[in-house]
């Protein structure tokens, strides 16, 4: 009882005690950020056009792909002669190094999906999605490294044919690759790429275009989610589907997790990455509309983001509480002064990504 009787009047007089701090915390709640507020966090030199994003303790790791592929693909369309680039940054957005990448031969394509793995940062790895249907491999603990081949699609034609887009590891180490064609692919730890699963429900509205985009997998660890462009299987929308993580999935596995309609007298929304937050809310950029939408943990928009900064914003990553956000500037007409990552307060932190343990053998080529 004394401990008791004690401890009542300590407590009423550190309230009493802790008083005057009240408006204190109420002025840093009101210096917080809104949802939505959003800021550059770094430039991106030329080529320009950012696509891929991934954090990491102490760096931002950004993609380019400058080729246009709004020219007619028939005729190369832009090719970009001086390759691309992987810029690396601080968490300040200040750029650190940028490493060059060639391009595949008479390629209109660059790059997109980045993904991290486990090793220590002596032995740390980048694993880069190179829309030309190969995944190139860069350590980073190696100063001045040069890209490896780690996996390449092994269908001919280029990316007419197979077009890798965004990358993600399972808690295995298995690589999954969204492809634009009607096609998810499975990577091994040993780099022998195949297809896990294709349906025609998949193909983009163009046919040769349009398909699986951007790729995560959920807080579950049990199920792939991706992104359609713009569906011919519900023409002209944006869907979110998702697939459950087994070795051979069947088409009765693939289930719809949302739609985004066609508004007429709108851009059409072209859903592009995603990412997921620890709450299992789903953030999708959609790069028609300018806007990044909010689903919650069971497919349901609960709010649109939008901000004049926006042009095309393509790959998601979470820093802290924002996202970061390429501003990929698709458009014909190049507009370097769009060339940003930008960084959209969000209100909560993001779901880690699976980072395995990778081996870092010499060259697969």
């Amino acid at each position: 009882m004394k401990t008791r009787i004690w401890w009542l009047p300590l407590a009423i007089l550190g309230a009493i005690a802790l008083g005057p701090i009240g408006p204190a915390l109420a002025g840093e709640a009101a210096n917080q950020p809104a949802i939505g507020d959003t800021t550059v966090f770094a430039t991106v030199p030329a080529p320009g056009h950012p696509f891929g994003v991934a954090v990491d303790t102490n760096r931002v790791y950004i993609s380019t792909s400058a080729g246009d592929f709004f020219a007619d693909p028939f005729t190369g369309g832009h090719l970009n002669s001086d390759g691309e680039r992987v810029f690396a940054y601080d968490n300040h957005g200040r750029l650190v190094t940028t490493t060059s990448i060639a391009t595949m031969p008479n390629s209109n394509m660059g790059l997109f999906g980045l993904a991290l793995d486990g090793n220590p940062m002596s032995d740390r790895q980048l694993y880069i999605a190179d829309m030309n249907g190969r995944i190139l491999r860069l350590s980073l603990g190696q100063t001045n490294a040069a890209p490896v081949l780690f996996a390449r699609a092994p269908l001919a034609g280029g990316w007419m044919v197979t077009m890798w887009n965004d990358l993600v590891f399972d808690r295995a180490g298995n690589l999954f690759m969204t492809d634009d064609k009607p096609r998810i692919w499975r990577v091994t730890p040993d780099g022998q790429a195949s297809i896990w699963f294709q349906d025609p429900r998949l193909t983009g509205y163009f046919g040769f275009a349009g398909g699986p985009l951007g790729g995560r997998i959920d807080p579950t660890g049990k199920f792939l989610y991706f992104t359609i462009t713009i569906s011919a299987a519900f023409p002209g929308e944006a869907v979110v589907y998702r697939l459950r993580l087994v070795d051979h999935p069947s088409a009765s596995d693939l289930q719809v997790v949302h739609r985004f309609p066609v508004v007429p007298g709108q851009q059409l929304p072209q859903a592009a990455g995603l990412a997921f937050a620890k709450s299992g809310n789903i953030y999708v950029g959609l790069i028609g509309t300018n806007q990044i939408a909010v689903l919650d943990p069971s497919g349901n928009e609960v709010r649109r983001i939008s901000s004049p900064l926006f042009d095309s914003p393509w790959g998601l990553a979470f820093m802290g509480q924002s996202l970061l956000v390429t501003n990929a500037d698709i458009q014909p007409v190049e507009s370097p002064d769009r060339w940003k990552v930008l960084k959209v307060f969000v209100g909560e932190s993001g779901l880690p990504l699976n980072r395995p343990r990778t081996s870092a053998d010499d060259n697969r080529a």
